[in-house]
C-alpha cells in the first residue's frame, strides 16, 4: 500500500507495525518502508463478496496505484488473473463467481 493511500484512508499511524526488510523498486532504487498493517479486505462485485486478511506493507513512493496485491493475497482469494483483459475472477463464499475489472480507457 502506498503512503498516500494509507493517509487517505484516515488510518491511525500507530496501527503500523515495524517492518524489518528492504524493498527494491523497479528501477533498482531502495523504497522507504513505513511499516505494515494487517487489514480485513473485502473484494466484491454487485452480487457477491469475499473477505480476507491482507498484510499491507506501507511504502513511501510515488505511484499512480493505491495498492499492489502480492501472490499470497491472490492465492488466498484463489483468484484467476487475466492481465490482457484487466480482469480477475474468484469464487465468493456464496458460490457466485466474482469478476473484478478495470476500465480499459482509464488504465
Amino acid at each position: 500500500m502506498f503512503w498516500d493511500t494509507f493517509v487517505g484512508l484516515g488510518m491511525p499511524h500507530d496501527q503500523l507495525r515495524p517492518f524489518d526488510g528492504v524493498l527494491v523498486g523497479f528501477a533498482g532504487d531502495l523504497v522507504e518502508i513505513r511499516g505494515y498493517t494487517d487489514l480485513r479486505t473485502t473484494f466484491s462485485d454487485d452480487k457477491a463478496a469475499k473477505s480476507i486478511v491482507v498484510r499491507y506493507i506501507v511504502v513511501k513512493a510515488p505511484s499512480s496505484y493505491n495498492v499492489l496485491l502480492g501472490r499470497s493475497s491472490l492465492n488466498q482469494l484463489e483468484v484467476v488473473v487475466s492481465t490482457a483483459h484487466l480482469k480477475m475472477k474468484f469464487l465468493a463464499n456464496n458460490g457466485h463467481v466474482v469478476t473484478l475489472r478495470v476500465d480499459q480507457a482509464i488504465a
